[in-house]
Formats: C-alpha cells, sequence, structure tokens
C-alpha cells in the first residue's frame, strides 16, 4: 500500500508485529510505522519528541540498573 506524504511529514518506525497465515503458520514480522509531522522533529537530532522522550526514559533507566550494579560491586569489596 502506498502512501503519498506531504512534505512535513515523515514516517517513524514503532516497531514490528508478527503475523499468521489462516492456518496458523506464523509469517515474516511486519515493521509498524507512524506519520510524524515535521514540527514535532527536532532539526539537531532528527528524532521526533516521542522518540527523545523514550530516549531519556531508557538513559534514566539504565543509570538505574548501573548505580545499583556499583553499589553492589562495592558492597563486595567491603566484604573482602
Amino acid at each position: 500500500m502506498a502512501i503519498n506524504l506531504k512534505a512535513n511529514e515523515r514516517l517513524v518506525c514503532v516497531g514490528q508485529t508478527a503475523l499468521r497465515a489462516p492456518d496458523g503458520m506464523p509469517l515474516p514480522a511486519v515493521p509498524m510505522y507512524v506519520i510524524v509531522k515535521e514540527q514535532d522533529i527536532d532539526p539537531k537530532s532528527r528524532l521526533s519528541t516521542s522518540e527523545i522522550d523514550l530516549h531519556s526514559d531508557i538513559a534514566s533507566e539504565l543509570a538505574l540498573l548501573f548505580k545499583k550494579y556499583v553499589d553492589g560491586v562495592e558492597k563486595l569489596s567491603e566484604e573482602a
């Protein structure tokens, strides 16, 4: 299916979905896209506002996990 995007729009891949044939056999995964307006895209990073939020969320979660790891290593070294 062809979609004509306006000059101020672009497609952003938001994930993939697995399909099944009518007989239940799995089919290849198919990417899912959303149309994003140009005003919702940061000109420097070329990321949409939702992508920027996602990157920020992931970064904060990874920072918490790394802190937990460092605290565990420090605790082990104190016990040794």
